[in-house]
């Protein structure tokens, strides 16, 4: 099998547009709250354009913040060496749709228009689904010693081996992975196996994945 049958048998399993858009929204209307630093816990934003919005903090719902300080805590427990960076939270409908678009426009000549939601989506989410414009989807990885562990890719790389199961990364990338979603999973989030640094609590894609009646969390606009 070549390697390329390998990456496309792992996104056939994926979640995608046509899964999320029907999922029905029942509101909550938890606040957005900027997560602090704490021993376990940290944030380094790495999208610019979100300055005008939150300055350099990163906003997540309420109980999505609980959540990661729960994440935190229990890896810390494992490892007190190591710790949790979340490098993107909230995002605002407007620059969720200009990266919609920007991928849109690099892919258009190679789908149909009937195939070209999907195959955008799997790069950058349709903006219609898209959880970080809910408060409910967070980036994030592992860091030992302040350091980055080897994940086989960097955080935020759209590439076919930043697809959570790829055969070809290291054995330690691999463990890693694993270990993040583990300690993410056992908290409630959801995984987005397209990109292993992606989870969620409370949007379309964390209803979908767990089978729930409805998403908890509706796209927001906001700025502080």
């Amino acid at each position: 099998m070549k390697k390329q049958d390998i990456y496309d048998l792992l996104e056939e399993k994926l979640l995608g547009y046509l899964d999320y858009v029907e999922v029905p929204i029942k509101s909550c209307d938890e606040v957005l709250l900027p997560i602090p630093t704490t021993a376990n816990l940290i944030t380094s934003p790495i999208d610019e354009d979100m300055l005008p919005y939150t300055a350099h903090q990163i906003y997540v719902r309420q109980t999505v913040l609980e959540k990661l300080s729960q994440a935190a805590e229990l890896l810390s427990s494992q490892d007190p060496t190591m710790e949790l960076e979340v490098v993107y939270g909230y995002r605002t409908k407007e620059i969720q749709m200009n990266l919609f678009e920007k991928c849109q426009a690099e892919l258009k000549q190679r789908f149909s228009e009937a195939e070209l939601p999907e195959a955008v989506h799997k790069y950058i989410a349709s903006p219609e689904v898209a959880g970080h414009p809910t408060g409910g989807a967070v980036d994030i990885q592992i860091l030992k010693d302040r350091k980055p562990l080897d994940f086989g890719t960097k955080i935020g790389k759209l590439v076919s081996d930043s697809l959570t199961f790829s055969p070809f990364i290291s054995k330690e990338a691999w463990y890693n992975r694993q270990l993040l979603r583990r300690i993410m999973m056992s908290v409630d989030f959801a995984p987005f196996d397209g990109e292993w640094w992606h989870f969620s609590y409370g949007d379309k894609e964390w209803a979908k994945y767990y089978e729930k009646p409805f998403a908890l969390y509706e796209q927001l606009d906001f700025r502080i």
